[in-house]
């Protein structure tokens, strides 16, 4: 008589709850970001001001979504189409960087209306510098794929790379609560090291050093926003044909 094996029932780690949780926050705030300007206007059907703005949301909106599916797919379990899709994540993620930094460029040239905290030089260098320093970051994750806990934490500080222009665009976040922009994407960092001292004991270096580079991106971008090269280069983009 035959035998039945029962398979064993994957639970859900805390892992999976943790980062699935932030990930689908973070597209919560990215599309109610983007709501009035894109989403809501049609997305990729909308009428926007060029082809490189068609391009540019349609890569970065697939990003944000494909990375709610990657972090539900490790969740479910299904490692083999988590890596399937990964090499379309790393597509997805090398012309984030190359449309990120031509992006501004196209901003400025139209002499579009930018928010009040950015002046031409600050909005250009600030989101060339941002978008290199997120394509770092998952170069990195790329590079430790095979590391879980190094590669899920990098490409979550990663993704707080891109919401500070979403939160910008949110009304009552710019309106009334500014201090959201930065404190959001700090947030979250600030609960990985929660979530790292109660599930490890400590936070891990991964998180550490990735929050060090998240912190002086910042200050970077504003030294460099002072120079005469920033200043030069803003004056060129505004006025290349």
């Amino acid at each position: 008589m035959a035998t039945l094996v029962a398979r064993p029932v994957r639970t859900r780690t805390a892992d999976d709850i943790f980062f699935t949780t932030m990930s689908v926050l973070m597209l919560v705030m990215v599309v109610v970001g983007f709501a009035q300007t894109y989403f809501l206007r049609g997305a990729m059907f909308a009428k926007l001001p060029s082809l490189l703005v068609h391009l540019h949301g349609a890569v970065f909106s697939s990003w944000i979504i494909l990375f709610v599916v990657q972090s539900s797919l490790v969740a479910a379990g299904n490692v083999r189409l988590h890596r399937k899709l990964g090499v379309l994540g790393a597509v997805i993620a090398g012309l984030m960087v190359v449309l990120g930094v031509l992006a501004p460029f196209g901003t400025l040239r139209r002499g579009a209306v930018l928010p009040s905290f950015f002046t031409p030089t600050s909005f250009l260098i600030d989101n060339v510098i941002g978008i290199l320093v997120f394509g770092a970051f998952v170069a990195v994750a790329i590079w430790k794929r095979n590391d879980r806990k190094v590669h899920k934490r990098i490409l979550l500080i990663a993704n707080c790379m891109l919401l500070p222009p979403a939160l910008s665009r949110i009304p009552i976040v710019i309106g009334h609560y500014p201090f959201l922009i930065p404190g959001i994407p700090l947030g979250i960092i600030a609960a990985l090291f929660v979530f790292d001292l109660f599930t490890w004991r400590k936070p891990l270096l991964v998180t550490v050093v990735g929050a060090v580079l998240f912190l002086v991106t910042p200050p970077i971008s504003s030294a460099v926003d002072r120079t005469e090269f920033a200043h030069g280069l803003t004056v060129w983009a505004q006025h290349h044909p």
